[in-house]
């Protein structure tokens, strides 16, 4: 697997121009509210935070609210949040559809149960702790409306110090990694499973080389803040 070469001055710049909305959703299955933080480094801190706790509802809320933020803009930066609450009713309700006429359903959170959802991601959170990366991202892909994109993007929550997302954008525009795509989608396999856990070490290896550079030691945030690197930061810089 080949990486970026991308010097720290190229990295802090796009880190400092990221874009990305930060904002998520607060309160109590299906009625939640959105809510909109000043920094990435809140909503990171908010939905790690949800996706570790012990009470399944603070997690089956980090897991709704991540898919919220991951729909709610568009590649080209549109504001999409409109379709991003259906998507994330879908993933939590379900929902029946025909299909060469015959009914299917689309499986929620409640047709799976929460306590498996939450089983799921714990399990995720074991592997993460343990370095096994590619094993959190096949735990995390046996969610409701999850793919490979999504689940890293769980993954980057659940520990933002070890690891980051990998979608069509950041596969696309750096190939050295290796990624294969279909239908412009990172797809479920084994060797993309197993490229991930190297692409995750790789982020964490150039987020402690940024800390070591004083000149590039620390990115700011929307809010003024000065903040040291991360490995998803590494991977905000990468995305742009």
């Amino acid at each position: 697997m080949h990486f970026p070469e991308i010097e720290h001055a190229a990295l802090l710049r796009r880190r400092n121009s990221y874009s990305y909305p930060a904002i998520g959703l607060e309160g109590h299955a299906p009625n939640w509210r959105e809510i909109t933080f000043p920094s990435t480094s809140s909503l990171d801190s908010y939905l790690t935070k949800k996706l570790n706790s012990s009470e399944n509802a603070e997690v089956i809320l980090g897991y709704i609210a991540a898919l919220f933020w991951g729909h709610a803009s568009g590649a080209d930066g549109r504001d999409i949040r409109a379709r991003a609450h259906g998507k994330i009713r879908l993933a939590y309700q379900g929902q029946r559809r025909v299909v060469k006429g015959k009914e299917q359903q689309m499986r929620g959170v409640l047709d799976v149960g929460e306590n498996v959802v939450v089983g799921h991601i714990r399990s995720a959170i074991e592997h993460i702790q343990n370095n096994s990366f590619g094993n959190a991202l096949a735990e995390l892909n046996r969610l409701p409306q999850i793919q490979v994109a999504f689940s890293s993007k769980l993954c980057a929550f659940i520990s933002p110090q070890k690891c980051g997302v990998i979608d069509s954008k950041i596969a696309e525009n750096f190939p050295e990694l290796g990624f294969s795509l279909r239908n412009g989608y990172v797809t479920d396999t084994v060797t993309n499973r197993e490229r991930y856990g190297e692409y995750c070490l790789w982020l964490q290896e150039r987020a402690t080389s940024l800390n070591a550079d004083a000149d590039h030691a620390q990115w700011i945030d929307r809010d003024g803040s000065k903040n040291r690197w991360r490995a998803v930061d590494v991977e905000r810089a990468l995305y742009g």
